[in-house]
């Protein structure tokens, strides 16, 4: 049940990400959340998007670099402690990096962890929510 998250590598300069929201824009891709990361030279800039495939393809055919992964989006409840709880229940697995996804209710965390099949089973059980990428974005 992985959902699908578009990594954009970028050159650490100015209008880079312009230009990835300019062709997200021009192909009609709706982001529904975003991370990014930066070092000296390059940033990373993580996507939920309502395409993944075609946000890739529509990227790489602007010369930009980008690459899809799975990541687990869980759902959990906008309350004090519900990340510990989400954590706790995750906490024999590397979360390699996670971000939310927030609205006035609810929270889902997109979260990277190398055997997210395994992990998935475990949240599905402990009673959290696993979404499907239909779930985050029509």
């Amino acid at each position: 049940m992985a959902v699908k998250q578009v990594t954009v590598f970028i050159g650490n300069k100015e209008g880079r990400i312009e230009k990835v929201t300019e062709v997200l824009r021009e192909n009609k891709i709706n982001i529904g959340s975003l991370s990014l990361a930066e070092s000296v030279d390059f940033g990373l800039l993580r996507l939920i998007v309502s395409d993944p495939e075609k946000a890739k393809d529509a990227l790489k055919a602007e010369g930009l670099s980008a690459r899809l992964s799975d990541v687990i989006a869980v759902e959990i409840s906008n309350a004090p402690g519900s990340l510990h709880e989400l954590l706790t229940t995750l906490k024999d697995y590397n979360i390699e990096y996670m971000y939310v996804l927030s609205n006035a209710d609810k929270a889902s965390m997109i979260m990277k962890i190398k055997d997210y099949e395994s992990a998935e089973a475990v949240l599905s059980k402990s009673g959290f929510e696993v979404l499907k990428q239909s779930d985050i974005l029509i």
